[in-house]
């Protein structure tokens, strides 16, 4: 068969949707060209290889990990590893965020300001808010290794 149409038709094939039906004009095309069928064939065969679960040689424990992620990229890996904040800090942090407010209320309390106050109370709302959401982030695999029942590392 001519080469340009056998082209023609396997770019028609490819631009078909996944068991869409094939139309007429291209079946009769397959069926009267090996060329084609053999190629179709093998991009089925290619395709059921590639969608088929890979098997991995090596149990994926820390140890695999650390090794895949030296070779590929060291520098990244250590920076991943550092905690940027050791949970002694982030414990004091939270101390102090607690009693802080307690002392700036007792003297915002006596000014007699409602607003002042309530202006106040919002910004240590926020503060707070904003210190736990940090912490968790910050903190994420930990809080899944617990969850998943993993030592923390």
């Amino acid at each position: 068969m001519n080469s340009e149409k056998c082209d023609f038709i396997l770019n028609q094939y490819l631009m078909l949707d996944k068991n869409e039906r094939v139309p007429l004009r291209l079946s009769l095309h397959l069926l009267f060209c090996k060329k084609c069928r053999n190629q179709i064939k093998m991009l089925r065969f290619a395709e059921e290889k590639i969608a088929s679960p890979l098997s991995m040689p090596s149990p994926v424990t820390d140890e695999t990990i650390q090794k895949i992620m030296d070779s590929v990229s060291p520098e990244m890996y250590k920076k991943m590893q550092k905690k940027p904040v050791p949970l002694v800090s982030w414990i004091i942090g939270g101390i102090v965020l607690i009693f802080l407010p307690l002392i700036s209320i007792r003297s915002i309390s006596l000014m007699n300001s409602r607003t002042l106050s309530m202006t106040y109370a919002l910004l240590i709302a926020f503060c707070i808010t904003a210190y736990c959401t940090v912490f968790v982030f910050g903190n994420i695999d930990a809080f899944i290794k617990k969850i998943s029942g993993k030592p923390a590392a």
